[in-house]
């Protein structure tokens, strides 16, 4: 027995394995045409075909569709790609794919369908043609052969939409007898008699058994006597969206078996009385969107299976077709909304027994009989909104009894409502009454025990103490908005257990008592918006279940996240005055808060306590930020969306942006910073980085920067730019970051804690100026400041120097000297008459030099001597009257210049030949001599360098000092010849040339072994640096003797800055090569206050090293502690502790405090993302750190001081 199952079933394992090879193989040898594509169906022996073809063409060189397999092709879609073209079907097309049953011809633009279209397609159950030719208005019918269908002896469903049918063949359907579904839609057809059906069809005796004809959107007018009589078999008619005005009595004659009838979207005005006598068994009627004013009575009678009546959007004004002989008894839906009804009697709904929904909305009711609803006690909806109620009586809603769910009264004109009205709707579980004119909230809900949600907004109520929902257990929605409530008290709201939403924006509320919402302690969403409070101040703090929080559009100025509940995770409070997102108690890491909106506020600043660490959408635009704190992202790991736009943002560092590595499974958070006054300093070049990732520095860099989604909007104010030019981040070159400064200390520098510091760059007095983040540039700017002379303190590497605008009669050598590092100077408009002899010598580099509009008349020709490298003078508008013949000869260079608008008469223009790179030379609007001797000068440099003269043709000369003539057309052939002769004497001392060579090999071998020797001293500190980083090697250093302690380093540092120390510094210097053993503040050290001090100074005195990370949060918060300042104080005096300073954000110099000053002269300080910062830190790091040694872990928060 056993051995008969095992062989069994090793059979049917074989038989399966065989049946899937077979299919395999079979599957891979398929043949398609090249426009196709195939798909196995659910029975995998068979295929779906679609092929998307330019056209299709008939004739005599038809589509061919020859090459698609008919035994395994069973689905087939033909899409036509370019409908514009014409396309043709031919005759048997289709013929050899006997094994269809599903067909569809997609957008191809068809005339006709030819008789034996679709021959030899007997298996055929569903086609669909849509040519789409509806889409071209009605140029394009399409026309179908009478014989079109006859072979088609199993179709089920046909469908011939947007096809611009005009007119079907009388009796096409008749033989179908498997069609049960036929879709005309979006046709021309003008009659139901151009449908096929009707009389001419029953003198042929058709029958068609077509259950569900869909007529939509058609052009039909009316409909005929009998004119579906053929569809006997018909279950639902839609014959919406047409332009019917009328039908016959008869003319759904013959429908007995018709369930659903859809005639709305029409232009009906009356119906006959007998209309739906033959459709007894009618179970859904559609009459919507006509202009039915009146229905005649009885039109409903016999309609005993009706459950579903339509009649919105019309215009009935009386519901009389609805007496009690009218039987509707299982009708559960009445749509009379948006009618011309005014009133409603006490027999109106008198036979609607069943009746479950009753839409009355938007109508003109203005009054309802009592008892009017007496009959209806199966009614769950009532919906009254939009009339002219005033008044809700006692016994209007008699009758409704306990089945009654939603009753909708809002947007009428309500005052009053009596006591009495909802006694017996006692299981009412909704209740809107918004939009009426009730001052205060009814009494007559305290008797609807059930109530789950109870809507009165937009009222006029002012008081909500002691009002009559209180006690409602089951409310779990409490709508107030939009009245006129002022003061909220304590017990507004008691007794309301089960109270989650309460709405109380848009009312005039200006003070809410503490502990107001004890009461409603459950609440997951409240809304206080649109109001005038001012104080929010405890409130919330026992809404311990609250999600949603709305407070924007207030008065609200003060804010810390300690007033809010901790599991809140959507809070909204834009368009306030709060000036700062508080967090005194340092709560971002327990909140749970997940949206913030603090959009349109006060808010100047931003740190990293400002969001909870589980933030994950920030709205912070339109506020007043001025600036934001170094990684104040930092450690936000959920963060998806900030929006920082339209703020006062002038520049934005680095570390600002700085994220926790963002997952490559995760997206990159989402960041916007349009609309701000940001200037292009050189703290926002990094910033067009974000536009292309390859850009950062590394990988993960680009996976620790945010999405900016509105770069290409940001636009910045150039930081040096004479007319406070405006451009796109995008479009900025990078030489164009400019940071202003006032005064700088190189890292080499010394000295800069005294007054007088060579090696310190100071901003002259008056002067503004700025650098670029390289300091390859370093503009100097003192235009139009009203300078009597250069101002003094000029920076000695300073590149651009700008004096124009000012009053300095007098230049002299001194004022430059030692500048040899600027490129460019203006002096222009500067009232200058006298520019001595060398005063730019010292000047090697200049390239640009401006001197236009000032009062010079003479230039002897020494003014220009050592600028070899100058490539631009400007001259014009000055008094010259003579310029000596060597004035230009040394500016080898030089390629524009300007002397035009002077005085000048005569000038050897053939000394410009020393100039041969010379190509943009103006000189008009000179009184230049007329004289031969100068003429034929002037015709020979133009003849030979005339096309560098961008003024020739303003060229002209004085004419007896009345006339002036262009020099460019004189005729100087008459002009007297003068002779003139040159002698060149060329001496040759042939011992110095050969000695040339070898001295000018030592001479380059001196200046370079001097030019090393300098920079080896000068650079000693960054080069030991770079040996240390590579190899381990300390040049320039001697390490003193240091005894072992137990840490390598004590940190000190802000609370706030806790970020950067515990994720990115510790980790770096623990895990790194070589690794330190650190002692962190507030990781490491008791915080007991009484023992702060002490547990300080025994840190310091047991590490090797003490970092501090200087920041602003360190000196406004921990440096203001006095034990704190003590312990610091006492420790650090002693000169022999090895300091070491992280300047972390901006801080000012100046601006420390005197004892952190003095630290400074005997320490390494270094700021944070400088060049090499990692390799200067671990050079200042004790040089024998153990390398054996166990690194303490941040996780263990092991107390590493004992005191």
């Amino acid at each position: 027995m056993k051995f008969s199952t095992i062989s069994a079933s090793i059979s049917v394992l074989v038989c399966t394995l065989v049946i899937y090879f077979s299919r395999s193989c079979w599957a891979g040898g398929y043949v398609r045409p090249q426009d196709c594509t195939w798909e196995p169906t659910s029975d995998t022996s068979v295929v779906s075909m679609t092929c998307n073809v330019l056209t299709l063409r008939g004739g005599h060189d038809p589509t061919n569709f020859s090459l698609i397999m008919s035994d395994h092709t069973v689905k087939l879609v033909i899409r036509c790609i370019d409908p514009m073209l014409q396309s043709d079907m031919a005759n048997n097309t289709f013929e050899h794919l006997n094994r269809l049953y599903s067909l569809r011809i997609e957008r191809c633009k068809l005339d006709k369908i030819p008789s034996k279209a679709f021959q030899g397609l007997s298996d055929l159950e569903h086609l669909s043609v849509k040519t789409y030719n509806s889409d071209w208005g009605r140029r394009y019918p399409l026309l179908v052969s009478p014989a079109s269908f006859t072979p088609l002896r199993s179709i089920q469903t046909l469908d011939l939409s947007y096809n611009n049918i005009e007119r079907l063949p009388p009796g096409i359907l008749c033989g179908l007898r498997h069609l049960q579904f036929a879709n005309f839609t979006k046709n021309l057809f003008d009659e139901v008699l151009d449908m096929g059906f009707g009389p001419t069809a029953i003198a042929e005796r058709c029958v068609t058994y077509v259950r569900e004809l869909q007529v939509s959107s058609n052009r039909l007018r009316a409909l005929p006597e009998k004119g579906f009589a053929t569809l006997v078999h018909l279950e639902e008619l839609r014959l919406d969206h047409n332009q019917l005005a009328r039908m016959e009595t008869t003319a759904l004659w013959g429908l007995a078996k018709l369930e659903r009838l859809d005639i709305a979207n029409n232009m009906l005005v009356a119906l006959p009385a007998a209309l739906f006598q033959p459709t007894s068994k009618l179970s859904e009627l559609y009459l919507r969107n006509n202009s039915l004013s009146a229905l005649p009575p009885g039109l409903f009678t016999g309609l005993d299976e009706l459950k579903l009546l339509d009649l919105a959007y019309n215009q009935l004004s009386a519901l009389g077709w609805l007496g009690p002989e009218v039987s509707l008894s299982r009708l559960l839906v009445l749509d009379l909304s948006y009618n011309r009804l005014t009133r409603l009697d006490a027999s109106s709904f008198q036979s609607l027994i069943n009746l479950q929904t009753l839409q009355l909305h938007d109508n003109l009711i203005e009054f309802i009989a009592d008892n009017t609803f007496s009959r209806l006690s199966n009614l769950q909806t009532l919906v009254l909104s939009n009339n002219r109620l005033q008044i809700i009586g006692p016994l209007m809603m008699q009758g409704l009894s306990l089945s009654i769910v939603a009753l909708q009264l809002d947007h009428n004109r309500i005052k009053d409502i009596h006591i009495a009205a909802f006694k017996n709707v006692s299981m009412l579980q909704e209740l809107n009454i918004a939009s009426n004119r009730l001052t205060s909230v009814p009494a007559a809900v305290s008797s609807l025990n059930m109530l789950r949600s109870l809507d009165l907004a937009d009222n006029e109520i002012r008081e909500i103490a002691n009002v009559s929902y209180h006690g409602l257990e089951q409310l779990y929605a409490l709508n107030l908005m939009g009245n006129k409530i002022r003061n909220i008290s304590q017990g507004a709201f008691t007794d309301l257990p089960s109270v989650r939403i309460l709405n109380l924006a848009s009312n005039d509320i200006r003070t809410i008592e503490q502990g107001t919402f004890d009461d409603v302690s459950g609440l997951h969403y409240l809304r206080l918006d649109s109001n005038a409070i001012e104080d929010v101040n405890g409130l919330f703090s026992n809404l311990h279940d609250l999600i949603m929080l709305n407070i924007s559009v207030n008065r609200v100025r003060w804010f810390d996240y300690a007033l809010i509940p901790v599991g809140l995770q959507w809070l909204d409070v834009h368009n306030n005055q709060i000036e700062a997102l508080g967090n005194y108690f340092e709560l971002e890491q327990g909140l749970k808060l997940r949206t913030l909106d603090a959009s349109f506020n006060k808010l100047t600043d931003l740190d990293s306590s400002s969001l909870p660490n589980g933030i994950e959408i920030v709205f912070l635009k339109n506020n007043s930020l001025k600036r934001i704190q170094p990684f104040t992202f930092l450690g936000k790991q959920n963060l998806t969306r900030v929006d920082l736009s339209h703020n006062d943002l002038q520049t934005l560092d680095m570390t600002t942006f700085r994220l926790s590595e963002v997952p490559l499974r995760k997206p990159l958070p989402e960041f916007a910073i349009a609309g701000n006054p940001f200037e292009c300093d050189c703290q926002m070049e990094w910033l067009q980085h974000l536009q292309n990732p390859a850009a950062m520095t590394s990988h993960n860099d680009s996976r620790q920067y945010p999405r900016v989604i509105d770069l290409y909007r940001v636009e910045c104010k150039l930081s040096f730019s004479k007319n406070g030019q405006v451009l796109p981040l995008g479009k900025v070159k990078p030489e164009q970051f400019f940071c202003e400064y006032k005064s700088q200390c190189s890292s080499l520098c010394h000295c800069c804690h005294f007054d007088a510091c060579d090696c310190e760059t100071v901003c002259p007095d008056n002067c503004t100026c700025y650098h670029n983040k390289s300091w390859t540039t370093n503009i100097v700017d003192c235009s139009a400041r009203n300078h009597k002379q250069i101002p003094k303190q000029l920076a000695i590497d300073a590149t651009e120097i700008y004096v124009d605008g000012n009053d300095i009669a007098v230049v002299t050598p001194y004022m430059f000297a030692g500048r040899k590092n600027v490129k460019v100077l203006f002096l222009n408009n500067s009232n200058v008459m006298t520019i001595q002899n060398d005063t730019f010598a010292s000047m090697q580099e200049l390239r640009v030099l401006r001197l236009e509009n000032n009062q010079i008349s003479v230039l002897y020709g020494p003014e220009f001597n050592g600028l070899f490298k100058l490539q631009e003078l400007y001259l014009s508008d000055n008094k010259l009257q003579h310029v000596r013949n060597i004035t230009f000869t040394n500016l080898k260079s030089l390629r524009i210049l300007h002397i035009d608008r002077n005085r000048l008469m005569e000038m050897s223009l053939w000394s410009l030949q020393h100039n041969p790179r010379l190509s943009d030379l103006r000189l008009a609007d000179n009184p230049w001599t007329c004289s031969c001797p100068f003429t034929q000068d002037v015709a020979k440099f133009l003849h030979e360098r005339g096309d560098s003269v961008k003024d020739i043709f303003q060229l002209s000369c004085a004419y007896n000092e009345t006339s002036a003539l262009p020099l460019w057309e004189l005729n100087i052939t008459q002009c007297r010849q003068s002779k003139a002769t040159s002698l060149v004497q060329r001496l040759q001392f042939h011992s110095f040339g050969e000695l040339l060579p070898l001295l000018t090999t030592l001479s380059i071998l001196s200046i370079v072994l001097l030019v090393v020797v300098v920079t080896l001293f000068t650079n000693r500190h960054q080069i030991s640096v770079w040996l240390f980083s590579r190899c381990g090697i300390r040049m320039f250093h001697r390490a003193p003797i240091e005894e072992e302690k137990l840490f390598d380093a004590f940190v000190s540092y802000s609370k706030k800055d806790e970020a950067f120390v515990a994720q990115i510094l510790a980790p770096e210097l623990e895990c790194g090569n070589p690794p330190y053993r650190l002692c962190l503040h507030y990781r490491d050290l008791p915080m007991a206050g009484t023992y702060l001090s002490e547990a300080i100074q025994e840190a310091v005195e047991s590490s090797r090293r003490t970092i501090v990370v200087l920041s602003e949060h360190f000196l406004k918060s921990e440096w203001c502690r006095y034990e704190f300042k003590s312990a610091h104080h006492e420790v650090l005096n002693n000169n022999h502790h090895k300091l070491v300073v992280i300047f972390l954000g901006k801080v000012s110099y100046r601006e420390l405090d005197p004892d952190i000053r003095i630290w400074l002269k005997h320490s390494t300080f270094l700021h944070w993302g400088e060049k090499n910062f990692w390799d200067k830190v671990r050079y200042a790091m004790p040089p024998d750190a153990p390398r054996h040694r166990k690194v303490m872990r941040a996780d263990l928060h092991t107390v590493a001081v004992h005191i």
